[in-house]
């Protein structure tokens, strides 16, 4: 079945944007037919995999507010075997947009249908407004990245809570397509680490085992507009995110 995964968390700065490019990314270096959907205004994964946003004409906001194939706005990337369907600002209109539409969270869902890739990667932005919500309707698999600090968890019962609803999720089943990504973590910050790791012993069950450690190549690729396989591929960026791949792919084999 083809695995559609919404990376999300209405906080920022803790490596959602980073993750959706290095996951996608990731799975197409392992010749898998990958397309990221970049659902953020701010167009960050777009620009991530090497696309600058005056180089195309459509993009997301098309597709889900003039009902655009988005077939015809998808755009092949510098990675082999990676798609993407771009971001614009105009996407950040959509969230009013779509508010008096019927069915509104569902136009996501009916826009990729039918499409043949065998994973959807969806960069999701900060918030849990309407697009986020899309992104959650369409998805069969959630990531959370949450960075390994103070306030890694504001917030994340409120999102925890969306997911429920959303997906009409209660209770153990919420363990098969829920994973909490750790991202930036320094094995330094150990009072910190703990405080952290404590806070999220309910959810267990629902954590990657790979972690992404602090790596200051994965801001350097942001700069750079690259994947960091291809930016620093010696890094330990690169080696936690291929692991994470690796991680993944075993999640989908026991699915």
């Amino acid at each position: 079945m083809q695995k559609i995964i919404a990376i999300i968390n209405q906080k920022g700065g803790v490596g959602k944007t980073t993750t959706s490019i290095n996951l996608a990314t990731g799975l197409a270096r392992k010749g898998k037919q990958v397309l990221l959907i970049d659902l953020d205004p701010q167009a960050h994964s777009t620009i991530g995999v090497g696309i600058e946003p005056g180089s195309y004409q459509v993009a997301m906001h098309d597709v889900l507010v003039n009902r655009k194939d988005i077939r015809e706005i998808i755009l092949k990337t510098p990675i082999e075997n990676l798609f993407l369907a771009p971001s614009h600002i105009k996407l950040d209109k959509a969230e009013h947009q779509l508010t008096p539409e019927m069915f509104r969270e569902a136009f996501l869902h009916k826009s990729i249908r039918g499409l043949d890739y065998d994973f959807v990667v969806i960069d999701c932005r900060p918030t849990l407004g309407t697009l986020t919500i899309n992104a959650l309707y369409a998805s069969n698999f959630i990531v959370v990245p949450c960075e390994v600090g103070r306030y890694a968890l504001d917030g994340f019962s409120d999102l925890m809570e969306a997911i429920d609803k959303v997906k009409n999720s209660e209770g153990p089943d919420k363990e098969q397509f829920i994973r909490i990504l750790l991202t930036r973590y320094d094995a330094r910050n150990r009072v910190s680490n703990e405080w952290v790791m404590e806070q999220l012993s309910p959810y267990k069950k629902m954590l990657f085992q790979t972690i992404i450690r602090k790596n200051e190549a994965l801001n350097q690729a942001h700069m750079a507009q690259e994947p960091i396989f291809t930016f620093k591929p010696d890094s330990t960026g690169a080696q936690d995110y291929e692991q994470l791949t690796n991680e993944f792919l075993q999640l989908c084999q026991r699915a």
